[in-house]
């Protein structure tokens, strides 16, 4: 990252139908200009198996037969990618949503990369009396309404806001 200061972000989430990483069944984003919310975007996307894992199922609720007519990875990662727009991404746990990028390319011979910047990290560097830094107790913590957790695009609107209430309260002048 450069020493000048990004304004751009864009907070990523992902639901997975399965424990594999490449089976993302949602996803949801939330743009960040200037230290604001400014575009969300969520879309189901069809995995690339109808395998479904009951703990993920019973957290986020979709099943294969709501996203079977979805998108899939590749369809709808295009018009995504142009969102992103080569802006670092904000996740709450930055392993998991570029696990699944990654699982993602591998499966479908694609090539995305990019900067993340984790809020699950930020979270444990500097809410250090926080017990579990799971994105639900972050958000108690900082104040930040969390709609619905395990919603792609609630969750990822929640760490988007996450991010600024850190970068504010200490501080941060990049990331």
């Amino acid at each position: 990252m450069s020493k000048k200061e990004k304004k751009r972000y864009v907070a990523i989430d992902f639901e997975k139908l399965d424990t594999l990483p490449s089976s993302i069944c949602s996803v949801g984003l939330a743009v960040i200009e200037n230290n604001k919310i400014t575009k969300t975007f969520y879309s189901l996307i069809c995995p690339p198996s109808k395998n479904e894992n009951y703990y993920c199922v019973q957290t986020h609720g979709l099943h294969y037969e709501d996203v079977k007519d979805a998108p899939t990875f590749p369809e709808i990662w295009k018009k995504i990618d142009k969102i992103i727009n080569g802006s670092p991404l904000v996740t709450h746990n930055y392993g998991v949503e570029r696990g699944c990028i990654n699982a993602c390319n591998e499966y479908y011979d694609t090539d995305y990369n990019y900067e993340y910047i984790c809020t699950l990290s930020l979270s444990r560097k500097y809410l250090k009396d926080l017990p579990s830094k799971g994105l639900d107790l972050v958000c108690e913590a900082l104040d930040v309404n969390l709609k619905h957790h395990h919603n792609a695009k609630d969750d990822a609107i929640a760490s988007a806001k996450v991010f600024l209430k850190i970068k504010e309260k200490f501080n941060l002048k990049t990331t």
